[in-house]
């Protein structure tokens, strides 16, 4: 089903960030991060069939009415290629569909209505970045195949329709605010993305080191373990009695191997500035106090599932760099517009 999502699912990421609660941001901790979401990255649709948003009261239909369709035929230009206020349009309906489909969203709602310059300002960046994608992919000679385009539109209607959810592919479509084309520029957007993140996520063998360590609330505790550490005591039995990590404290407070840009800044900068049987000092981070000792330090093969979340984090990165240095302009601000109409 993983080409199901990209599909129905590629705008929810802009429709959430407007329409749905704001996210709570996490604290770090000493474990594998996972990365930002790339241009045209999603997660796995929901089990539960895609209703029929037009049907609705407060559905699509009623969306489609409030927003905003500037007069103007050109609402960005991207180093100079026009996004037209029609392709912009069509970005805004699938969006529009998507989140109503999905997440049930009643337009009626004046609060979600209020957010509706938001969602359109997000849409309108998603787009700028879809062609800024395509044309980092020229620049990098990454092409999506037509003949790999086509088999996964095949695999994807053959999914929707053996699933039943949809009289058919037409209706799956219609329900969905798409079209056959748009399906196929969201396929091959996402295979360039695939073949980008590839060849710029970052090499697949990296310096890692093996590290154990025993984290306490106190200075004062931290301190007398440390200070037993001195007198020769054994650091897995003192991880096993002072440490308050329940992920590693039982195996003598070895965290495995990681690479950089895997912990919190100041466990990371600690653990990579020790030597192979050297031990920190006391390392403060917002969960308490760390000793950290290095077991091994060498450069190791990432393992796969964690190499595909450093690619696509690498990816990210890269292509932030390369939109802020791109010349984009853009010819309509919909919160402004909005605000003036206010």
């Amino acid at each position: 089903m993983r080409r199901i999502l990209i599909v129905v699912m590629l705008s929810l990421t802009v429709v959430l960030a407007a329409c749905g609660p704001e996210a709570t941001p996490t604290t770090p901790t000493p474990t594998p991060t996972t990365p930002p979401p790339t241009p045209t990255e999603t997660s796995e649709p929901a089990s539960t069939p895609i209703a029929d948003s037009t049907a609705e009261p407060g559905g699509v239909d009623v969306a489609l009415t409030l927003v905003t369709i500037p007069e103007q035929e050109i609402v960005a230009l991207v180093n100079g290629e026009e996004l037209s206020t029609a392709a912009y349009q069509e970005n805004l309906s699938q969006a529009l569909y998507a989140a109503t489909a999905q997440y049930q969203v009643d337009w009626n709602d004046p609060e979600i209505q209020s957010l509706i310059p938001v969602l359109q300002q997000q849409v309108l960046d998603e787009a700028i970045d879809r062609i800024l994608l395509r044309q980092l992919a020229l620049q990098e000679d990454v092409t999506a195949d037509a003949e790999e385009i086509e088999a996964e539109v095949a695999e994807v209607q053959t999914q929707i329709e053996a699933s039943e959810a949809f009289a058919d592919w037409t209706a799956f479509l219609t329900a969905n605010g798409l079209t056959d084309d748009s399906v196929r520029r969201l396929i091959a957007d996402t295979l360039l993305t695939e073949g980008l993140t590839e060849l710029r996520g970052g090499p697949k063998e990296v310096e890692q080191v093996q590290a154990r360590h025993i984290l306490v609330e106190t200075e004062e505790t931290g301190q007398e373990v440390l200070d037993k550490l001195d007198e020769g005591e054994d650091f897995a039995d003192l991880a096993a009695e002072y440490s308050m990590d329940p992920g590693s404290k039982d195996q003598g407070g070895d965290l495995g191997w990681f690479p950089q840009g895997q912990m919190v800044p100041e466990f990371e900068e600690a653990a990579f500035a020790l030597e192979p049987d050297e031990t920190s000092d006391l390392v403060e981070t917002d969960y308490g106090y760390h000793i950290i000792q290095v077991l091994a330090k060498e450069e190791r093969e990432i393992d796969a599932e964690l190499y595909a979340q450093m690619q696509q984090r690498d990816f990210q990165i890269w292509f932030e760099d390369q939109r802020a240095e791109a010349d984009i302009e853009m010819l309509y601000d919909f919160e402004a517009s909005e605000q003036e109409g206010d």
